[in-house]
């Protein structure tokens, strides 16, 4: 969003004679008069105290206010699922799956995971890298994979045949 800057003449009373008086004093902008010493610039202007105060209050309505973007704490919204290298991250209940997952030092890796859209770095803590963004305290669990058993090849009827025979 662009930063417009509030002119002096959307103020009630101020015209062409008063801008040009304060422009001199160093204020360029209702901003700048909303901000300023009123007893400073009526000496260096002329202007009275009781009418730079009357102006202060009109540029106060003049001046666009800033709406707060409120940021939600990813923390709460978002849940890790680890399984081996790879990551399942719900945030909003949205899930986002096979999210690298980095392990060692978080130095090391850093530079790695800033290139990604999305990554998780599990040291002591799992750390979630999203949105341009680190977020910590982002509950999380590890689980893994069940192992497969090896199935011992069975022997073959010669095999047990030899076997039998050395006994």
């Amino acid at each position: 969003m662009i930063n417009k800057r509030t002119e002096l003449k959307s103020i009630k009373g101020i015209g062409i004679v008063y801008e040009k008086k304060l422009n001199e004093a160093g204020i360029e902008t209702a901003e700048d008069l909303v901000l300023a010493d009123l007893k400073e610039v009526s000496e260096r202007t002329g202007i009275s105290v009781n009418r730079l105060r009357e102006w202060k209050k009109k540029g106060r309505k003049v001046i666009p206010r800033k709406k707060a973007i409120v940021r939600e704490d990813v923390a709460k919204i978002a849940t890790i699922e680890i399984t081996d290298s790879v990551a399942k991250v719900t945030i909003k209940g949205v899930p986002h799956e096979n999210i690298p997952v980095y392990r060692g030092r978080f130095e090391d890796v850093r530079a790695e995971m800033v290139k990604r859209e999305m990554a998780v770095h599990l040291g002591t803590k799992a750390t979630l890298w999203f949105n341009q963004q680190w977020y910590e305290n982002v509950p999380y669990s590890v689980k893994s994979r069940p192992q497969k058993e090896e199935k011992v090849p069975e022997r073959s009827f010669f095999e047990k045949l030899k076997e039998w025979w050395r006994k």
